[in-house]
């Protein structure tokens, strides 16, 4: 394991423990989609560095119902995120992060033939709440009013796979409070992903702790 791969292996895991302390409220399942002809694409858009794939997403973001960045319409993706994925019991747990100690992305849990995903944010102050009347926290998990998830090929759940997807999204509305006051945000996403070969969440905090 490269230093690179260990750093980022550590942000996971700092990323799933903040995830794993929210209060998750209970919303419904989907299904997803699979389709071997996205392939080709994901591949296009994932790329390997020092061993390190880096997935690419492309975010129109709205503040207080207003475009304030939009990938799409530029056509330069945001190529240097990261995913991160683990195979516990029968269910996989993907993330798509983009930035450092502070950034966005999407969640996917899979299952048999359903998935849940949401958009999240994190940052590095308290800043942000699923609702005007919530306390403000270090990061948000956000329900998606749509998504759409399509893989390459069915997910078998077992140790070694590698799944390849995309995932189209529009979250729900939440806030954020910094110094210009409060801000309605809402996100459109498109990531595409390609996961490193499946791994419990166990084994993979054993291997970052042994190298």
């Amino acid at each position: 394991m490269t230093k690179l791969t260990k750093f980022f292996s550590l942000i996971f895991l700092l990323v799933a423990i903040t995830s794993c302390g929210q209060t998750q409220k209970p919303f419904d399942n989907g299904s997803y989609i699979v389709d071997n002809s996205i392939k080709q694409k994901v591949d296009k858009k994932v790329k390997s560095y020092n061993g390190v794939t880096m997935s690419s997403m492309d975010v129109k973001l709205y503040e207080n119902d207003s475009v304030t960045a939009d990938t799409y319409s530029k056509g330069k993706s945001i190529d240097e995120c990261m995913t991160f994925t683990t195979l516990d019991g029968d269910t996989i747990n993907i993330t798509g992060f983009a930035g450092m100690f502070a950034g966005f992305g999407y969640q996917i849990a899979l299952f048999k033939d359903t998935c849940i995903v949401r958009h999240y944010a994190k940052s590095d102050a308290e800043i942000y709440k699923l609702h005007k009347t919530d306390s403000l926290e270090f990061g948000v998990s956000v329900p998606c009013k749509t998504y759409k998830l399509t893989l390459s090929k069915k997910p078998t759940f077992k140790k070694g796979e590698v799944l390849e997807g995309i995932i189209e999204l529009t979250s729900e509305d939440y806030y954020e409070v910094a110094n210009r006051g409060e801000t309605k945000c809402k996100i459109q996403l498109t990531g595409y992903f390609k996961t490193d070969p499946l791994e419990s969440t166990e084994d993979k905090y054993l291997k970052t702790k042994d190298k």
